[in-house]
């Protein structure tokens, strides 16, 4: 698997578990990445275009760094379909992290041009 997940246990199909409450946490590509897997609901149905019915469930990412949620991704997925939840795992990962690195390279580029200026003015 290119993940490797932290919690709960990890030794069953589709690759991965989940705690009782739907969560997980794994290693992807250096970065920590909270998972959440949970049944779609009616209220899901515009903001996610999910249709709440049989065995549909949205899997999401997050990534924080510092307590601040930096990258975040979500994909539809069937439940009782192993490859389905295998590869809306490993979208949600990459689309999290990618999200991430953007938005902390940006944050990154922004506080270098905050310093410059504030050397500048005590020059």
């Amino acid at each position: 698997m290119p993940w490797k997940q932290l919690r709960p246990f990890p030794q069953a199909d589709p690759g991965f578990r989940l705690n009782p409450d739907g969560t997980a946490r794994f290693q992807y590509a250096g970065h920590l990445v909270d998972v959440l897997v949970r049944y779609t609901t009616e209220e899901d149905r515009d903001r996610y275009t999910a249709l709440a019915r049989g065995d549909e469930v949205i899997v999401f990412a997050s990534v924080d760094v510092g307590g601040v949620t930096v990258g975040s991704s979500w994909m539809l997925a069937e439940w009782h379909n192993p490859y389905s939840l295998r590869d809306g795992l490993l979208y949600v990962l990459r689309e999290a992290i990618d999200q991430a690195e953007r938005k902390v390279d940006a944050m990154a580029v922004e506080v270098a041009e905050i310093r410059t200026k504030r050397q500048g003015v005590a020059q």
